[in-house]
Order: C-alpha cells, then sequence, then structure tokens
C-alpha cells in the first residue's frame, strides 16, 4: 500500500500541471469571436472544480499529517507548508479562472437582450447552459419590467442605445412593404422611396432590414 505522504520530486510533478484546465477555460471565451457565445464548456468548467476539490482534499491530508505528528500549523516543515500554499493559490487561480469564464458569459448574455429582444434565437440558446439560459429569462423580464408604463419609467430603451439628436429619422426603403400607418398617418413604403419617420415606429424595421437609416447630415 503506498504512503499518502509523497516525496517533493514526486508532489513536483503532480504540480506541473495545476492551472492548465482553468487557464484553458478562459482562453476559450478570450478567443472567440466578439459578439458571440460559444458552447458552454461544462466538461472543462466540471474538470477545473474537480481539480480544485483535490486541492482542497491534498491541504486536508497535509495538516492531518502534521496534527497526527504532534506539531502545530506554525510548527510545520518548510516543506510542509510550502505545499500548503502551493495547493490553497491553485484553489484561488482555479477560482478566479471560473468567474472570468462564467462573467464573461454572462455578460455577452445580458448584451443580446439589447441587440435581439426577448426572444432568445435558437442557435444562441444552444450554445447555453441551462442556468444561463433561465439567467437571460429572468434579466429580460426585469428590463420589460423597467421599461413598462406600469412602475416602469415607459420607454423602450432598447431603440437607441446613443441618446438620439431628434425622434424623428430619414430612411429609405429597401424592399416592397406596402402601406403602414403611422402616427402621421398611413405611408407606403415602397422600394427606393425616402420618408421621415418617427424614430420609435421605424427602428422595428430597420432591425428587419425593410428600412435603412440615412445619415443625420
Amino acid at each position: 500500500r503506498p504512503s499518502p505522504r509523497q516525496s517533493a520530486p514526486a508532489r513536483s510533478r503532480g504540480m506541473s500541471n495545476f492551472g492548465v484546465k482553468g487557464a484553458s477555460l478562459v482562453t476559450d471565451i478570450a478567443q472567440s469571436e466578439k459578439g458571440t457565445i460559444p458552447p458552454y464548456n461544462d466538461e472543462l468548467a466540471r474538470a477545473v472544480v474537480d481539480e480544485s476539490q483535490e486541492h482542497h482534499r491534498s491541504i486536508l491530508r497535509l495538516i492531518g499529517d502534521i496534527q497526527a505528528a504532534g506539531a502545530s500549523l506554525d510548527e510545520a516543515k518548510p516543506d510542509d507548508a510550502a505545499a500548503i500554499l502551493v495547493h490553497h493559490q491553485a484553489v484561488l487561480r482555479n477560482k478566479r479562472a471560473l468567474l472570468v469564464y462564467l462573467n464573461e458569459r454572462m455578460r455577452r448574455v445580458r448584451q443580446l437582450r439589447w441587440e435581439v429582444g426577448t426572444g432568445l434565437p435558437e442557435a444562441v440558446g444552444e450554445n447555453l447552459s441551462h442556468s444561463e439560459r433561465s439567467f437571460f429569462t429572468q434579466y429580460a423580464a426585469l428590463v420589460n419590467k423597467y421599461q413598462g408604463r406600469r412602475g416602469g419609467v415607459g420607454l423602450n430603451l432598447t431603440l437607441d442605445p446613443a441618446p438620439p439628436r431628434d425622434h424623428k429619422v430619414q430612411v429609405r426603403v429597401l424592399e416592397e412593404y406596402g402601406e403602414i400607418v403611422t402616427k402621421d398617418g398611413v405611408v407606403d413604403l415602397a422600394k427606393n422611396t425616402v420618408h421621415l419617420m418617427w424614430r420609435d415606429e421605424a427602428q422595428p424595421l430597420i432591425a428587419e432590414g425593410v428600412l435603412e437609416k440615412l445619415d443625420d447630415h
């Protein structure tokens, strides 16, 4: 039966891969295309958690060995004290890596609400974990409540990421759309025609690709 205590060279070989999985997790999200959400790497995230738990068990074993020898932690041998510190720092490193990965994904999930509205695109939803999909639903509901007329500000904040200079915009029709009823009356959106429309009425059609906003100048 092997001894629970490893020699220093053996411990060094075991420590050589510390942090590799956590670094891979950060690289996975950092190298993904801007504005996209790559598939949630459940396998690697669990591996980082498992590694952290193994570090914790190693700390407990080292402390147990020190106490079994009748010494206090303050009286631990330098190599044992160093080993405990290394395992502890490895746990903190893995924790930071996981938080970087999860927080960046959560930031991108929040951004989706402002870009696509309350409906989560199927292609994007497939890349999210169950918790991330639930977070998107709850966040979207909070935004809707804040924007609502009852208890909210009564404004659609997704229309203009930047403060508009004017309440009306000049638009060109990109495809035949037919007549629509606006605040100013009936407007015939014939292809290549130009119109001056209220921003809140034009924005949904701009998002659909029916209209394009012309330069203000």
